[in-house]
């Protein structure tokens, strides 16, 4: 692809979750207080989250200061300044057909802590669904699309974000251990393309 087009490809990305995984309804259910979802959609929403952090955080904990500004280019604003509106980002998840959809579905027991006392809360016991593998780990894959081509510095930022993923947590309860990622794979194309820029930034430290 010509770098003066910029990247506009769509992007396959999979993830490996290890343990237990859980992306959650948005409400309370009958038979268990808080169900699990497999809405795609939910899913998708969940990468787009925790992608975006990964962006921030690489971008300032590896020093990558050329590459400030492209978070919100790639993810839109969330709240506009004065007399401007939220402004729409470039990147589009859509979540593929996965292994989740074959996985088992574990119902677990949880307890609630006071924020404030650091006690057991009023009520604590409540139930809650995940999901897990045959072999103790999922698949999960998505495709990234977008709305406008990337330029260099963003392509680079977000190859730099996708590679962050490793060893940090998609959907809910990830301080209960859920969710951690063990493996990333990138399509290998845009990994070639981006890396060039990425590299130069940790060369132009």
């Amino acid at each position: 692809m010509s770098r003066e087009m910029g990247w506009k490809e769509d992007v396959e990305v999979s993830l490996t979750v290890t343990g237990l995984f859980r992306v959650g309804s948005g409400r309370g259910g009958l038979e268990v207080d808080l169900p699990a979802t497999r809405d795609p959609s939910n899913l998708s929403s969940s990468l787009r989250g925790v992608l975006r952090k990964s962006v921030r955080r690489m971008i300032h904990s590896a020093n990558l200061s050329s590459l400030a500004g492209c978070e919100e280019k790639i993810f839109g604003s969330w709240v506009a300044s004065e007399g401007s509106q939220p402004a729409e980002g470039k990147l589009r998840v859509a979540s593929l057909s996965s292994e989740r959809e074959k996985s088992r579905r574990q119902r677990r027991t949880g307890i609630r802590i006071d924020g404030v006392f650091g006690s057991v809360a009023h009520g604590a016991l409540f139930t809650y669904e995940a999901s897990e593998g045959e072999r103790g780990s999922l698949t999960l894959k998505f495709k990234l699309g977008f709305n406008y081509p990337l330029d260099d510095e963003e392509a680079a930022s977000l190859l730099a974000g996708l590679n962050g993923l490793l060893y940090d947590s998609i959907g809910s309860f990830a301080s209960r251990g859920l969710g951690i990622v063990e493996k990333v794979d990138i399509d290998q194309k845009f990994q070639q393309y981006a890396n060039q820029t990425l590299a130069k930034c940790f060369l132009g430290r």
